[in-house]
């Protein structure tokens, strides 16, 4: 879902685990500011690659033919609030005014409309919970690959 949901911390342990990933950990000082995520945000560098692990925001998948994704991940929060003063200061450090709630709402909309629309199987992960689901993370991404 994104933004502060845990998809950095995903990418980052799937550069850790060796598994091909096509992102970059800074774009630029502005649009990912290292105080915001100091070890990477892993952001999709080019156009979407087949056999990459690749962080994909919601309004981008309607851009990738959805027989060429073969794992998808979706990591929210259960926690709103927590999610929302997260958004709120991510968006301060990038100097960007947006209202958090509506900002979700409009990338949650833009998802659930994918995924109805295509059908397209995929693992729904909570932020709270990476910790202890990481590994089943991981191994589904590998398999994906496969």
């Amino acid at each position: 879902m994104g933004p502060r949901c845990g998809t950095s911390f995903i990418m980052q342990q799937c550069v850790k685990a060796g598994l091909p990933v096509n992102g970059v950990a800074f774009v630029n000082e502005q649009l990912t500011p290292e105080s915001g995520n100091p070890d990477g945000y892993y952001e999709m560098q080019g156009a979407p690659q087949v056999g990459q692990i690749q962080k994909v925001w919601p309004v981008e998948l309607k851009e990738i033919n959805p027989q060429e994704i073969s794992a998808l991940v979706v990591v929210d929060r259960r926690d709103k609030q927590a999610l929302f003063t997260s958004m709120r200061k991510q968006a301060k450090r990038e100097r960007f005014d947006y209202p958090a709630e509506q900002a979700y709402e409009e990338i949650s909309q833009t998802l659930k409309t994918y995924l109805h629309s295509t059908g397209i199987r995929y693992k729904l992960v909570y932020t709270e919970d990476l910790d202890c689901e990481i590994d089943s993370i991981l191994a589904y991404l590998a398999d994906g690959l496969q």
